[in-house]
């Protein structure tokens, strides 16, 4: 286990180095919009094991597909894998994918189960992501500036499918923290250092609200 864990700090730093010139990349395709698809990727088994192919991934049922050589497709759930990573063509650009053991955003129950969560860096505090899909009356979309893609997700003439992306902190003992707030509660997990990223997000113009701009931000403090 901790040569798996060692394993998937390298790929990490890899993504992450890769990440920061690949953030203004056209989408990995998505057929639909819980559903995405990549040419080529591995997975990694709780067996040891790892297998390579493309890959599809259907976020809502948690399945990672592998499409073998011999045109057969090997399915996973989390249970079965410890991580994934997934490449998109033509700009190259890697996305990690982690099981992790997760309450399900409900703070009340100690029950725990195995969920893909994307990483988005690596660090005493891991900022992951996961999504959620909301349905939106096109004009009120557009007067809020949501991200929307119509010729993807069209629901008639009035309505639009948009994705939600929901962050989260891995903290270092496996505990997760849903950041509901996403600025009040990073910086309450900040702590003491909390006015020295401060400083460095308005000198550097950073927007919380930028998935990049966020991995930096994250990433300043574990660096402090």
């Amino acid at each position: 286990m901790k040569k798996s864990l060692t394993m998937l700090a390298q790929v990490v730093c890899v993504v992450i180095a890769v990440m920061v010139h690949s953030l203004d990349a056209s989408a990995q395709y998505r057929p639909e919009i819980d559903v995405q698809e990549w040419p080529t990727g591995k997975v990694v088994l709780t067996t040891g094991d790892t297998i390579y192919g493309p890959l599809t991934y259907h976020r809502t049922q948690e399945v990672i597909n592998v499409h073998n050589e011999d045109g057969t497709i090997s399915a996973f759930s989390p249970v079965n894998v410890q991580y994934f990573v997934a490449q998109e063509q033509p700009s190259n650009r890697p996305y990690i994918f982690r099981t992790l053991m997760w309450n399900l955003g409900r703070d009340y129950t100690d029950f725990k189960k195995p969920t893909f969560f994307e990483q988005l860096n690596q660090g005493p505090l891991t900022l992951v992501m996961r999504e959620k899909y909301v349905r939106r009356d096109v004009q009120y979309a557009s007067r809020q500036g949501y991200y929307a893609d119509p010729g993807l997700y069209p629901m008639g003439n009035n309505y639009i499918d948009q994705v939600d992306e929901l962050y989260y902190v891995l903290l270092p003992d496996g505990d997760i923290v849903t950041l509901r707030n996403v600025r009040k509660d990073l910086h309450r997990l900040f702590g003491k250092k909390s006015k020295q990223v401060k400083k460095f997000v308005k000198k550097k113009k950073l927007d919380y609200s930028k998935p990049h701009e966020l991995i930096a931000i994250v990433n300043y403090f574990n660096s402090l």
